[in-house]
């Protein structure tokens, strides 16, 4: 606590007023000091205010500031600024830190905090990269809806063919039957091999059968379906075997010889 320091006259034994100064703040375990009272003006000196010097004191006394009326500053060997940066040894690292707010960051474009984004990764896609991501997605596309359609058409067959897949129809081809008794026809594809029984005129006991081909691995298990009309417009019915499903058939000629078919007239 700094010392209070107060100002008060006394009067010596010749009739002199000396200023004295005195501490305002009493000593530990003394009582409280109470502020000297200024001394009361004259009552006959009218218009003359009390405290001051009368005009009949003998002489004026002139009051000298002390140097510890006021107060100062205590004396520092630095001065620190806000900014001044601190340094800071770790080891044989030394370090700079600055003490402060960070600085107010500038709003900008979004294209330009993308490309500024872009260039921090050090990653720029070229426009060959977004055409080849496309044509990989339409190529993925295009074999999960094949390979859908395919599932797909294999349980149409499964419900129209059966599995093995058959086929049956009835037609009068001129081999000993009749509209009243047509031959029937049976093509069927057994584990890959495609085969064709007729029945003459219904007659299990005169059947025949046609080996046409053969598919290795039976791959798609395909139908097989026959038709007859003339191909060679000789006015007999000759056998047209078609396999697989439509769309993709592919299709085998068997000419009628008047008793039964041959690949050749």
């Amino acid at each position: 606590m700094r010392e209070q320091i107060g100002f008060h006259y006394v009067q010596t034994q010749d009739g002199q007023r000396l200023i004295q100064r005195k501490s305002l703040v009493p000593p530990r375990g003394g009582t409280s000091y109470q502020k000297p009272q200024p001394p009361r003006s004259n009552p006959q000196r009218t218009g003359h205010d009390a405290g001051f010097h009368s005009e009949d004191d003998p002489q004026p006394y002139d009051l000298e500031e002390d140097d510890e009326y006021y107060v100062s500053r205590p004396p520092t060997s630095a001065r620190r600024y806000p900014n001044a940066p601190t340094h800071v040894t770790q080891g044989h690292t030394r370090y700079s830190v600055r003490h402060g707010a960070p600085p107010a960051r500038q709003r900008t474009h979004p294209d330009d905090e993308e490309e500024h984004s872009a260039r921090k990764r050090g990653v720029r896609l070229h426009w060959l990269i977004y055409v080849g991501i496309a044509l990989f997605i339409m190529i993925a596309g295009w074999i999960a809806f094949t390979a859908f359609g395919q599932w797909w058409q294999g349980k149409q067959d499964d419900w129209t063919y059966g599995n093995p897949r058959t086929y049956q129809t009835d037609a009068v081809v001129g081999h000993n039957d009749s509209t009243s008794s047509p031959s029937h026809f049976i093509a069927e594809n057994l584990h890959g091999q495609i085969l064709v029984l007729e029945l003459p005129g219904g007659d299990p006991s005169k059947g025949r059968s046609y080996t046409i081909t053969s598919i290795p691995g039976n791959t798609g298990n395909p139908p097989v379906t026959v038709k007859f009309q003339d191909i060679n417009h000789d006015g007999k019915l000759d056998l047209l075997v078609q396999i697989g499903d439509p769309g993709s058939e592919v299709s085998v000629f068997l000419f009628n010889n008047g008793s039964q078919f041959v690949s050749k007239v």
